[in-house]
């Protein structure tokens, strides 16, 4: 069990909670019972790679959860049973039996991974909500699979939560665990992304507008041949996924441009041979090369990258922009022209949200889509095409002073 701290995703503001959810996962795991020590602060320290501090922050968070006890020269003491083993019976949902002492209000937060800076933003920002309202959060992760999921709501209910939020799995419409929820009438919110064929309460970025907006700007500066790229792994069943690709398809045929309007083009970011393909299908007369809006940062940053081994480097061999604008878009060799999406306030919106619903301030089906915001750099060539174009003016104007 270990985290990369040299991941350049890896913000300490959200360290301690990565190493904090792991010790949360290492408990409930071992099936550590009352009384059981945990190690000390440096053996913690070595296991994850991370300073003493950080192990500090967690083990404070998960003593104000009421997880753990410290005792002053003795050590870190599990508090209470969290496990929760495969082959028990399922408790019945809403049954509060398993509250930690002390925490009288609590809410649950279940995301799709534990090392990804959205959520950890996301988780923020829920913290934070949670505690101005006086609620305990706690929360897991259901590694993009649906059974988890469910297991791990199955367990925030048998701890007694109140309500839960849920970043649901990826390229599904519907799951297990979300229809639990609703059939027993627990407070839900999802966030980030929605499950088309439930109706909740979700918070989710305004994914539409956002890629609308960067293929509009990619439009005004001139480009004339575009491809919206995925991994493969990303599918329309995903709103947000479906979302930004339909805004990309609206930007394309308000501008006269819908022949430009292709099917979702899946690409092996690591082939060398299909990088090159898309990168270099010039339609003859072209006076820019192609524009590729990539799905998500990742999917730009794995084909910029491939791209380079061959090459092909951006704006001059062709444009690329992202979407969700993580740590690494800005300090790559080539900065990315990407979407930044409000992450910190999905998730505190979604705290509130949910313990409103909680505590009747508003009904069950509350639905909030948070504005996004076009971060320019030089992947998309704007700065030297803006350049040019006051150039070509001055020329013109010089031109004609002359005459």
């Amino acid at each position: 069990m270990s985290i990369d701290v040299n991941d350049e995703q890896v913000r300490p503001s959200v360290l301690y909670a990565q190493v904090e959810l792991l010790i949360r996962e290492e408990i409930a795991r071992d099936g550590l019972q009352p009384g059981a020590r945990l190690p000390t602060e440096a053996e913690l320290c070595k296991r994850f790679g991370v300073s003493r501090s950080t192990i500090r922050q967690s083990l404070n968070r998960l003593e104000i959860d009421g997880l753990i006890t410290r005792t002053r020269g003795k050590g870190t003491f599990v508090r209470r049973n969290n496990a929760v083993p495969s082959s028990e019976p399922a408790a019945a949902p809403g049954r509060h039996e398993t509250r930690p002492a002390l925490i009288h209000k609590m809410i649950g937060l279940v995301f799709c991974a534990r090392s990804d800076t959205l959520q950890m933003n996301i988780l923020l920002g829920a913290e934070r909500a949670a505690k101005s309202r006086g609620y305990a959060l706690m929360f897991g992760y259901s590694g993009e699979d649906q059974r988890m999921e469910e297991q791990e709501i199955e367990r925030l209910l048998r701890m007694g939560t109140d309500g839960v939020i849920v970043m649901p799995v990826s390229n599904v419409t519907s799951t297990p665990g979300v229809q639990l929820l609703l059939e027993h009438r627990t407070p839900l919110v999802l966030v980030d992304r929605y499950l088309s064929d439930l109706d909740t309460s979700y918070v989710v970025s305004d994914g539409f507008d956002g890629a609308y907006r960067v293929t509009e700007h990619m439009i005004i500066l001139g480009y004339e041949s575009f491809s919206y790229i995925t991994s493969g792994r990303e599918l329309p069943s995903t709103t947000s996924v479906r979302d930004r690709y339909q805004g990309f398809s609206k930007a394309l045929e308000d501008y006269g441009m819908a022949a430009q309007v292709k099917p979702l083009i899946p690409v092996n970011l690591n082939d060398t041979r299909d990088v090159e393909r898309l990168i270099t299908a010039r339609t003859t007369g072209q006076t820019r090369p192609n524009a590729i809006v990539a799905v998500h940062d990742a999917v730009a940053i794995d084909l910029m990258r491939t791209a380079t081994t061959i090459g092909l480097v951006p704006p001059d061999d062709y444009a690329v922009v992202g979407f969700d604008d993580l740590p690494t878009a800005s300090h790559l060799p080539v900065p990315l022209t990407t979407v930044m999406q409000p992450r910190y306030d999905m998730g505190f919106k979604s705290g509130h949200m949910l313990i409103d619903i909680i505590e009747g301030r508003i009904s069950q089906n509350e639905k909030l889509v948070l504005p996004v915001s076009l971060v320019v750099r030089e992947s998309c060539g704007a700065h030297r095409i803006v350049a040019e174009r006051a150039r070509a003016r001055e020329d013109a104007s010089s031109l004609q002073v002359a005459a």
